[in-house]
């Protein structure tokens, strides 16, 4: 089945400068897997791309654009401009249960997180940058535009490594993924000193959001008994700073290329713990090695080298033993945060849960 088409209306304005017979825009090609959120949109949303995204790549004149879902579960799609093979992404941020005006808020918040990041911490350029922002757009979507990053997702070399022992690449990866994550919290140093508010405000959400039918009474009783105690333990948060965090350090959001590491989706970037990063990579790598490989001790060789390398690369050695005191803290609630993901089955999310009750009892 071919896919459904759009054409502009020719009442939608095109700049005079830019008005030839060339130009002017070409029926809109959805496809099949693109979600009826997207089909639904007014007109000129599309027209946005032909108006101001695609004249800062190259000038006119522009084709026809053809729009593709990237994630099942993200509204974010690939624009595609066929006449010079042009390619944009967007993210949406008006989902359903979010008002406009909260949606443009975090459309607006993440386009200046990432001009802050390229244009005041260097970001733009070299071996740790994060995608370019092309523009932002109220109506009717509330939508962030960015370029297309080359390279692969560094969640598809935890795959090779665990189905295809493609292990090396992976350490090679994660020395490239310490090596981004020391120099955003480097650059983002502030002088407010570590708390354990955040991380106690997180729990409590992460427990809200976990029904009965995974986290009964008790289990929650001796999460919280067990976070409390690391909370309140002597030396944990104390003798660092807050740093510019990423704040939502997951594999798909990180693309690695031959310069180095991309990021992407800093909706979530925040003056916290470094550690709020460091713990949910750590916690990233047990719950693949675990959900891909049924072994939840294959990732700690990963994990160590990912934490040696940060230390390293942070020039204090003894870095280190500061990171793995409190690490057992941070990878508990990214471990938690994992288990909210309804599309994983049941039994698995009860046993990220007691993995991440676990780690609560290392240590103390």
């Amino acid at each position: 089945m071919s896919s459904p088409v759009i054409t502009l209306p020719e009442s939608l304005s095109v700049p005079q400068e830019l008005k030839h017979k060339s130009y002017m825009p070409h029926p809109i090609h959805i496809g099949t897997h693109t979600s009826d959120y997207i089909r639904q949109s007014h007109n000129g949303f599309y027209q946005y791309f032909y108006d101001e995204i695609f004249p800062q790549i190259v000038p006119p004149p522009y084709g026809s654009i053809e729009i593709e879902q990237l994630s099942m579960r993200k509204r974010v799609y690939c624009i595609k401009e066929q006449t010079q093979n042009l390619e944009v992404v967007v993210k949406t941020y008006k989902q359903g249960i979010n008002s406009f005006k909260d949606a443009w808020r975090c459309a607006e918040r993440e386009y200046f997180n990432l001009q802050l990041l390229r244009n005041k911490l260097g970001m733009d350029r070299g071996d740790c940058r994060v995608v370019q922002p092309l523009g932002k757009n109220k109506h009717p979507l509330s939508v962030l535009v960015t370029e297309k990053v080359n390279g692969e997702l560094f969640d598809s070399h935890i795959a090779r490594a665990v189905h295809e022992q493609q292990h090396q690449q992976l350490f090679q990866s994660l020395s490239l993924l310490a090596h981004f994550f020391s120099e955003l919290h480097h650059n983002g140093m502030s002088n407010k000193p570590v708390s354990s508010n955040l991380s106690q405000q997180y729990l409590a959400g992460i427990c809200n959001s976990l029904n009965d039918c995974l986290m009964d009474a008790h289990n929650r009783y001796t999460i919280e008994r067990l976070a409390g105690r690391w909370l309140n333990k002597d030396g944990v948060f104390s003798g660092d700073t807050d740093v510019v965090v990423h704040g939502d350090a997951t594999p798909t959001n990180f693309f690695i290329d031959e310069k180095g590491v991309i990021a992407i989706d800093l909706e979530r970037m925040k003056l916290a713990d470094r550690c709020w990063d460091i713990g949910f990579i750590a916690a990233e790598l047990k719950h693949h090695f675990m959900w891909r490989a049924g072994d939840r001790w294959a990732a700690e060789p990963y994990i160590g080298h990912f934490l040696w390398n940060y230390a390293v690369n942070c020039k204090d050695s003894q870095f280190f033993h500061y990171l793995t005191n409190k690490l057992p803290l941070y990878m508990a609630l990214g471990l938690l945060r994992i288990a909210r993901n309804n599309w994983l089955d049941v039994w698995y999310r009860k046993e990220l849960i007691a993995e991440a009750t676990r780690c609560l009892k290392y240590g103390l």
